[in-house]
């Protein structure tokens, strides 16, 4: 099960236990994209293998590879998924006056 508020009380020692490497990141948003199941975002179907990364889906009817970060804000990230999480904790983490 995903706790999708992951920061909402976590300091940065549990954060960074929680979140050490890239594929950490990548598990946890797969887990919250297909929570509820996988449907391929091209025709539909609900079946998958895994796709050429461990965390990818690929569709066993089109063959679409599909990624955790499709469709989020993490799509064509150009640094480290690790790196976007630690500027979200800390924006996150932010007394807005």
């Amino acid at each position: 099960m995903v706790d999708e508020n992951i920061f909402g009380g976590v300091n940065s020692i549990k954060f960074n236990q929680r979140f050490k490497d890239d594929n950490d990141c990548l598990n946890y948003l797969s887990d919250l994209k297909w929570s509820d199941g996988y449907k391929c975002i091209r025709c539909g179907n609900d079946k998958f293998c895994i796709g050429n990364k461990t965390q990818n889906r690929r569709c066993t009817k089109c063959r679409y590879d599909e990624s955790p970060t499709v469709g989020t804000l993490f799509e064509k990230l150009k640094f480290s998924i690790l790196i976007a999480f630690h500027i979200i904790f800390g924006v996150n983490g932010q007394k807005w006056v």
